[in-house]
């Protein structure tokens, strides 16, 4: 693939198997070391599904069939493996490679039908579309399944087990939210970069005349910005830092005049972008990510906003397995650094003052993002594959416990018992700024997950939309109902264009029973400025997001005066 688009590539990738049938041998897997540009090739011979991911970027997926002639539709495998924990029987439980899941099972349903959401851009949600029937569309095919059976039209059955709803009126939120929000609209085509290099940025009001509408659209035609993918501020919000995933390079964006300050090239993939904050004797960092890479780089910012390379830190140590971290975060203080290391299965949690290595605790399968809480006593990890978070000690640096966001549902009936709380392939994992709960995006599950951070255990979930990803913290303003204001989770989805507000502590009393999506804004807006004519996936992609002002512990401080007013 990479000799076919040639020089448009410029993002390093993995091959590893991620769905395989059971009877299918060591030889017919994949799990590359090291993310490259090469070519690779396996050889497959047992009848059956198999799915290949990258884990660098999980939603660029390949499938293939080995298809036996002898039998009545295609192959879909009598068992399979899904890579993580849901190798076993039981999603539920620990994993265990000798177990596989029936192909024909609510799981295998929902990754069939995952994969063809994910690949298939007419499949995605149009929130533009209120009214018409949102129904995706899936192969027409007979498959062969578990037992020998055979689900005559796959299409129908899809459709039949989880799709038919109707697109929603818009609905906005009856309290405005303050600021702003920046959404990364990575799939976002537009005439000047043409598909080679999707993404813009999507400004959102949230308060005011022209409250919860579409500002501005950035899409930098001159400069590429190729699949932008997540967002921080500058301490006195007057820049926007972003990174561009599919790329090499960090941007600089004038907050008020959305115009570039800077690009600056760093290296393969850079992922998430967090300032860490500055004191007395300190000035503000920039630190970024690099998901292709072993390392996180450090930048000096300049008083206008322009950054330079520091240092590279590694957060592997010498001769050890490429770790390519994703979304890191800092603590309140500047003091603590963690990462989730997709390819190695566990987290760096780096001391700033020793300036090394405090521990390296084991997560879940492919963890992808990470969470501290308000006073850098604990943090979260969401394992994408192991569908679970990790609660680390940073006083001691060791794991606490893995929460299964799993632990309600039957993976064979699809029922979900306990308190109805389900999630899947997890991603972006803030904790709130009070530090009373760990919201979650699940892409599996289409669904916001809500754990209590006190007792660290799964209390709520709500329906998300496909492709659910992005999530982070806005205030909002005081009501006739909440004088104290609070906040807002902001979330995002891959696959529509719909920026959710969640009101998920609606009166401050730390409950999350009354949590309810107060209203959304939808990211396709033709009318909105813009300094390229959007042509394509109108408002679709969303991933990283920044509410500005940032309400973060340690951030908050720092605001100007206006905002603190």
């Amino acid at each position: 693939m990479d000799r076919m688009v040639g020089s448009r590539v410029e993002s390093f990738h993995t091959v590893t198997s991620l769905i395989w049938p059971a009877d299918a041998t060591e030889a017919e897997r994949i799990d590359q070391d090291k993310a490259n540009k090469d070519d690779h090739e396996v050889t497959l011979k047992a009848p059956g599904l198999y799915v290949f991911v990258c884990k660098l970027h999980p939603y660029m997926l390949a499938g293939v069939v080995v298809d036996d002639s002898n039998t009545e539709g295609l192959d879909i495998g009598e068992n399979l493996h899904l890579f993580g924990v849901t190798h076993t029987a039981d999603v539920r439980q620990a994993a265990d490679a000798t177990k596989a899941f029936p192909s024909n099972s609510n799981l295998g349903l929902r990754l069939l039908r995952a994969f063809f959401l994910v690949t298939s851009p007419s499949n995605w949600k149009d929130y533009t579309k209120v009214g018409e029937k949102y129904q995706p569309v899936y192969p027409a095919v007979p498959v062969h399944v578990t037992g020998g059976a055979v689900v005559p039209d796959l299409n129908a059955a899809l459709q039949g087990a989880f799709d038919g709803g109707t697109i929603p009126a818009l609905k906005s939120p009856a309290t405005d939210g303050i600021g702003e929000v920046w959404v990364d609209t990575q799939y976002e085509q537009t005439a000047g970069k043409t598909e080679a290099y999707p993404s813009t940025v999507t400004v959102v009001d949230v308060e005011g005349t022209n409250k919860w509408t579409v500002k501005h659209k950035i899409a930098l035609p001159d400069k590429k910005m190729n699949n932008a993918h997540n967002l921080w501020a500058s301490e006195d919000q007057k820049f926007i830092y972003n990174t561009e995933w599919h790329g090499k390079s960090l941007y600089v964006h004038n907050r008020e005049d959305f115009s570039l300050v800077q690009e600056i090239l760093l290296g393969n993939d850079p992922a998430h972008v967090m300032t860490r904050v500055g004191n007395a004797t300190r000035k503000e960092q920039v630190h970024v990510g690099m998901n292709g890479e072993d390392v996180v780089v450090e930048l000096n910012k300049a008083d206008d906003g322009t950054l330079s390379i520091n240092r590279r830190i590694e957060v592997q140590g010498a001769g050890e397995k490429q770790a390519q971290p994703h979304a890191h975060w800092m603590g309140h203080d500047g003091e603590t650094m963690v990462t989730p290391n997709s390819n190695t299965n566990d987290s760096t949690f780096l001391d700033f003052i020793t300036d090394k290595i405090k521990s390296k605790p084991a997560t879940g399968t492919l963890p992808i993002a990470s969470g501290i809480n308000p006073d850098s006593t604990k943090y979260y990890v969401s394992n994408y594959l192991g569908h679970s978070i990790s609660v680390i000690d940073m006083a001691t640096g060791n794991k606490i416990k893995d929460i299964s966001l799993l632990q309600n549902y039957n993976p064979v009936t699809g029922a979900v018992g306990g308190n109805g709380a389900i999630g899947g392939l997890p991603i972006q994992t803030p904790v709130s700024p009070d530090g009373k709960f760990v919201i979650t995006g699940n892409t599996l599950t289409g669904t916001i997950t809500i754990i209590d951070a006190k007792t660290d255990t799964l209390v709520k979930s709500i329906p998300c939309d496909p492709g659910c990803h992005g999530v982070n913290f806005g205030a909002k303003e005081p009501s006739a109902k909440n004088s104290k204001g609070g906040y807002y989770a902001y979330n995002t989805s891959k696959f529509s264009n719909r920026l959710i507000v969640l009101d998920y502590d609606k009166n401050n009393d730390g409950n999350v029973d009354d949590a309810e999506i107060a209203g959304w804004v939808v990211l396709a807006d033709d009318a909105a400025p813009s300094d390229d004519t959007i042509n394509g996936n109108k408002g679709m992609g969303g991933q990283g997001l920044l509410p500005v002002p940032n309400v973060y512990n340690g951030w908050v401080q720092k605001l100007p005066k206006a905002f603190c007013d």
